[in-house]
């Protein structure tokens, strides 16, 4: 997802206060937060830096994005190509693993303090471990690149048993079919931001478990139509607090966020004041 971020408010990303741990998912109030391509906002996106970030937040999930190496491995990278990241030339798949683990993904973030390169899907779920949940967008292209790509993502999560917690999104919508037919037991999520494109309806006939909305999509009769569907609904990208306050009403499942830091410590504070609340009336 890269489309129609929505204006920066209330923002704490530089805060020093610490918090106490608090899971946002035990309760039905708030939604889950998730980490978008880490903590795009505060981070370099797509690498261990900014996955690093997310993680002490206190993120219970990561959006990310899957493409191939040369070498055919599984690597962490938004774009076809690394010049925006890196300011170098060239396809994703035309380095392999290694050349594109030693580059510096660091250019569109000014100021960031180190190196740091972009990074395997192996390197990401290890650093993450096993309390965390993903979801593993991956962009079109052509049949051939897909099908490998669709091969070697199952095999690893069915090798590393991951189906509980793992998504499969993509806005192609042959390639969720595709998912659909080689790994039925890992779910799926639509990737959508155009109301023509009738997301439920579309989700529900690929067979995805998942609606990953763009905010500017979602409202009362999108949520009714999806909870008739049995569709989860996970919205982005949410950079707003006012905004996540609207959709944690809808009791979306889950918000996509680049500023997981200032997220995660205001449904925090939030959840203890409503917890804080309800004993002084019960007392």
């Amino acid at each position: 997802m890269c489309l129609g971020h929505s204006a920066v408010i209330f923002l704490a990303k530089n805060s020093t206060m610490t918090l106490p741990m608090t899971d946002l998912t035990a309760s039905s109030i708030y939604p889950a937060l998730v980490g978008h391509r880490g903590a795009r906002g505060e981070a370099p996106e797509n690498t261990l830096a900014s996955f690093q970030v997310a993680l002490e937040a206190g993120v219970t999930e990561m959006e990310l994005d899957v493409r191939l190496s040369s070498d055919g491995q599984l690597i962490v990278l938004h774009d076809s190509d690394v010049i925006r990241t890196t300011g170098l030339r060239g396809n994703v798949h035309q380095y392999t693993s290694a050349q594109l683990g030693v580059m510096d993904a660091r250019r569109n973030t000014p100021g960031w303090h180190s190196p740091t390169g972009i990074p395997s899907l192996q390197e990401v779920i290890d650093l993450c471990g096993p309390a965390i949940r993903f979801q593993f967008e991956v962009k079109g292209a052509n049949r051939i690149v897909l099908h490998q790509l669709a091969h070697h993502l199952t095999h690893m999560i069915h090798d590393q048993q991951l189906q509980t917690r793992v998504v499969i999104t993509s806005s192609h919508t042959g390639f969720l079919r595709m998912i659909g037919t080689m790994a039925p037991d890992i779910e799926r999520g639509y990737v959508c931001q155009h109301r023509y494109l009738q997301p439920t309806r579309r989700a529900q006939g690929l067979g995805c478990n998942w609606l990953i909305a763009h905010y500017s999509l979602v409202g009362p009769a999108l949520m009714r139509r999806a909870k008739r569907r049995g569709l989860k609904v996970s919205v982005w990208t949410v950079n707003d607090l006012t905004e996540a306050e609207r959709l944690a009403k809808l009791k979306v499942n889950s918000i996509i966020t680049d500023f997981p830091t200032s997220f995660v410590s205001h449904f925090r504070r939030k959840q203890r004041y409503g917890a804080s609340e309800a004993v002084s009336i019960s007392g």
